[in-house]
């Protein structure tokens, strides 16, 4: 018994500290999806957006450049991703920008799930946050959605090349509901 003591105390101190109320856990019930695409290798036909070039956590991000107009991204119908209808969500990522060249775009679209047609689109133009070249660089945004979306419409989130002549990288995506 005298040699448990020393062990009950030691286990006593650990579960005090992992139950700090200093350190708040993220809201969970808010995310929509959080996706660092280290688990995508080997579980979908290979896409050339995956990449192992540049990465902010792990081995993999995705990428858009001269030969890949869109990187792959999420897509999920509304109904399934909130218990009501959406008001705002805030998309956040980190970004590689090679050059000033790298104009890409972080879209945010809401399409409708039969002909496929764009119904609304956001995102964000990476140039206008990231004014650093070849370092990664959080982004983020806050979107409203508009009062016609519906729960049977889809929700896209994906890297898209636009203007850019240079890769562009992302990583470490965050979707969320603000309302």
């Amino acid at each position: 018994m005298k040699k448990i003591a020393p062990l009950l105390g030691l286990l006593g101190t650990l579960l005090s500290a992992c139950s700090n109320s200093d350190t708040a856990a993220p809201d969970t019930a808010k995310l929509i999806t959080k996706m660092d695409f280290e688990s995508v290798e080997g579980w979908m036909p290979p896409t050339p957006s995956l990449t192992r070039e540049q990465a902010h956590s792990g081995r993999f991000s995705v990428k858009v450049d001269g030969n890949n107009e869109f990187s792959m991204g999420y897509s999920n119908l509304l109904g399934r991703v909130a218990p009501s209808r959406l008001r705002k969500i805030k998309v956040q990522a980190w970004v590689y920008l090679a050059s000033e060249k790298s104009q890409a775009r972080l879209g945010v679209q809401i399409t409708d799930p039969v002909s496929g047609k764009e119904l609304f689109g956001d995102g964000i133009a990476l140039g206008e946050q990231v004014k650093e070249y070849k370092k990664w660089k959080e982004v983020s945004k806050e979107i409203s959605l508009p009062d016609n979306v519906t729960a049977t419409q889809n929700l896209k989130v994906f890297l898209w090349r636009a203007s850019a002549s240079d890769a562009a990288y992302l990583d470490d995506v965050q979707l969320s509901i603000v309302e």
